[in-house]
């Protein structure tokens, strides 16, 4: 089995050292890693230069931010023969034993092939998270164990895909930009007779520090146009209920207790016109505003 391992990045120089560390602990070798640069600003370009000189790095000239760089990550690594695809952000790691634990699962699938093995993180005292699909990700809490379980969706920290899953559907839709891509991937995985399957060991740390101080204004966008494109995008009473009810509460609680409340609002009437006029990809960033 030919493993690839790639680590999407933007200005966490220090995340993506112990992120690295970590990768090749497993026992992958430098050249089997693939870090997507997404136009960085700090070190980040210095520090693998000088200290993981053969990694494989791709320093993009414009930030495509999560979406777009898992697609390219995923693209290049299938090209060059990998028979299962790595995924992880910067903040993100898989602890000792993960790739150990979630081998034996890559063949000898009975029924449907496996297309998706998620590495499940500890979300409290020997628990573990898995999400079901409800129109809108349900997060639902199981004991940590080593059982290979069906799930609707994952995440794609800490998440194998396998080259087939790739060749029959294509890598995740770089015009979600960020948010939903994941699950859009997930439904498409479903709709071509793939399982997804999540092992929930905790041996994942993710320090989601995307979410550490907040969502900005200029990213609810993103989750908020994704998720009604999606709807419109297959047709789905039950995706666009669903969206209907999750923005409804957040908007009462902008309104009520938010910060920034205009500029939230106008993002969130900027996301549904765009959604409801088919634009998509890279519109609000912070670099652009």
């Amino acid at each position: 089995m030919k493993l690839f391992a790639v680590v999407v990045t933007y200005n966490r120089v220090s995340e993506l050292k112990n992120t690295l560390l970590h990768i090749q602990e497993q026992g992958i070798a430098p050249s089997s890693i693939l870090v997507i640069n997404n136009n960085s600003t700090d070190d980040t370009r210095l520090v693998l230069g000088n200290e993981f000189p053969s990694v494989q790095t791709f320093h993009l000239s414009e930030n495509i931010a999560s979406a777009g760089g898992f697609a390219l990550g995923m693209q290049e690594s299938v090209k060059q023969g990998a028979d299962w695809v790595w995924l992880f952000n910067d903040d993100s790691r898989p602890l000792s034993g993960a790739l150990q634990a979630a081998a034996p699962h890559f063949s000898g699938a009975v029924g449907k092939p496996l297309g998706l093995l998620k590495i499940g993180e500890r979300s409290g005292e020997g628990i573990s998270t898995l999400l079901n699909w409800k129109g809108v990700r349900v997060p639902v809490t199981v004991p940590i164990s080593n059982d290979l379980t069906d799930t609707d969706l994952i995440t794609f920290d800490g998440c194998f895909i396998s080259r087939k899953l790739i060749e029959t559907i294509g890598v995740c839709d770089p015009l979600f930009f960020m948010g939903t891509y994941e699950f859009d991937y997930c439904l498409r995985a479903h709709d071509a007779g793939f399982r997804i399957c999540t092992l929930p060991n905790g041996l994942l740390a993710d320090s989601k520090l995307g979410s550490a101080k907040g969502t900005p204004p200029w990213r609810q966008y993103y989750n908020t146009r994704n998720h009604l494109w999606l709807g419109i995008h297959r047709r789905s009473f039950e995706i666009i209920k669903a969206w209907f009810i999750r923005e409804s509460k957040y908007t009462i609680a902008i309104i009520l207790k938010g910060d920034q409340k205009w500029q939230r609002l106008l993002y969130k009437y900027r996301a549904i016109r765009d959604a409801l006029l088919n634009r998509r990809g890279k519109r609000y960033h912070p670099d652009l505003n």
